[in-house]
């Protein structure tokens, strides 16, 4: 049959969708059949759960930000301090979530841009999960077990080495590009340096 991608997703703010989009460009320019997979978008009550733990935890942040001083100070460090304990914590979340992904066949492969999609890829069994890691900061639930987690930074790949991410389960990928803009660089590079010479 012919090869299938699907890029999993959650439109948690649009950082997440854009980095699906740059995915998504390059499985289309390699003539895969490419499924565009938000979890959000399904009516459902996984995608309530999803939605209602988004809610809580904008809600939290605004509160913060809000307040500020101390009670932000103790928001941004607790959000900062991901340790294994929250990495159990998301698996234990993601076993409601299994429902969105059971009705795809197990060989497809599944680049997530979201770890809560790519922890459900794995929970359901499927062989072939890339996991783009958005974060830049090392953390553990940022991290999925079972998967090839792509970083786009050496530090972070550093980091996520120390704390003992399996060697097989790591790579160092560089910016989630999309493929348009990559291959017009050196075109757009040069209008930019023939507009700038022209303003002088």
């Amino acid at each position: 049959r012919d090869q299938s991608v699907v890029v999993g997703t959650i439109r948690m703010g649009f950082g997440h969708h854009r980095i699906a989009y740059s995915a998504a460009s390059w499985a289309l320019k390699a003539g895969a059949n490419t499924v565009f997979h938000d979890l959000l978008a399904i009516e459902s009550p996984e995608a309530d759960l999803i939605r209602n733990a988004d809610k809580m935890y904008s809600k939290a942040s605004r509160l913060a930000s809000e307040i500020g001083g101390f009670v932000e100070k103790f928001w941004g460090a607790m959000t900062k301090s991901g340790d294994q304990n929250s990495l159990r914590i998301n698996n234990l979340f993601i076993e409601n979530l299994r429902p969105l992904l059971l009705g795809i066949p197990k060989d497809t492969p599944i680049i997530a841009t979201h770890c809560f999609v790519g922890h459900c890829a794995v929970a359901c069994g499927f062989h072939n999960v890339i996991n783009l890691v958005i974060d830049n900061y090392p953390q553990w639930f940022t991290v999925v077990p079972g998967a090839i987690n792509l970083v786009q930074g050496p530090t972070n790949f550093a980091y996520l080495q120390k704390m003992g991410v399996p060697a097989d389960q790591i790579r160092l990928a560089g910016h989630w590009c999309p493929q348009q803009l990559v291959d017009n660089i050196d075109t757009d590079c040069a209008t930019r340096q023939a507009r700038a010479k022209g303003h002088k």
